[in-house]
């Protein structure tokens, strides 16, 4: 849903190597992937053991089990897109006179605050920085700076209509993204928390009501 301003220059953004050769357009930057620590960068041995096994080539499985550039950039882009997300859902209490809508946007921002401490949880564990390097950013499945405050000022049906817009593109990419990194040579426990998190952005996509008269 991003919408740069008039000509602007519409970056690619390759984030982190994100999912071998899965380009992401529309980002306004073109941010270097970071790096992790020593301890989590033990590089593939040719016969490396299965916990994190892989050919060593376009950010491979590390031999140690530590993320890969992949599973770091997909986790950082998650947090950036469900933080955002979560923030916009929070927004429907007080802004929609839906009730069936409000209830969709408790729930499925529930959601994505549970899938928030899950990623950071994995950030931690391999000491990898909780920051946000896609910081201003306009990327698929995320609002601009004028969108989110257009969202952030909206009443009834406006609001109702920018909150679909938004959740509908934000939970498409998110399904995407998560499809994408599953196939790729990422960690087993990256793959499992796609998974979930393409399972729930599914289920979401399917419960969120429909506008009036559709």
């Amino acid at each position: 849903m991003a919408d740069a301003a008039a000509g602007a220059p519409r970056a690619t953004l390759l984030a982190a190597a994100l999912l071998c050769a899965l380009t992401v357009p529309g980002c306004t930057g073109s941010p270097q992937p970071p790096v992790p620590p020593a301890s989590a960068t033990t590089t593939a041995a040719p016969h490396a053991s299965a916990h994190g096994a892989g050919q060593n080539q376009g950010g491979a499985a590390t031999a140690d089990g530590g993320l890969n550039a992949t599973d770091i950039g997909w986790i950082q882009l998650m947090i950036a897109m469900d933080d955002q997300a979560h923030h916009i859902l929070r927004l429907a209490r007080g802004r929609t006179a839906d009730k069936g809508l409000l209830d969709w946007a408790d729930d499925t921002a529930e959601g994505h605050r549970a899938e928030l401490g899950t990623q950071r949880a994995l950030l931690a564990k391999a000491g990898i920085p909780d920051d946000n390097p896609h910081a201003g950013h306009e990327m698929p499945g995320m609002v601009s700076a004028r969108e989110l405050r257009a969202l952030e000022t909206a009443r009834g049906s406006r609001f109702d209509r920018l909150l679909r817009s938004a959740l509908g593109e934000h939970l498409k990419q998110k399904r995407m993204l998560a499809t994408s990194v599953r196939k790729a040579d990422a960690d087993p426990e990256v793959k499992r928390v796609a998974l979930s998190v393409g399972t729930s952005a599914s289920d979401a996509q399917r419960r969120m009501p429909a506008a009036p008269g559709e």
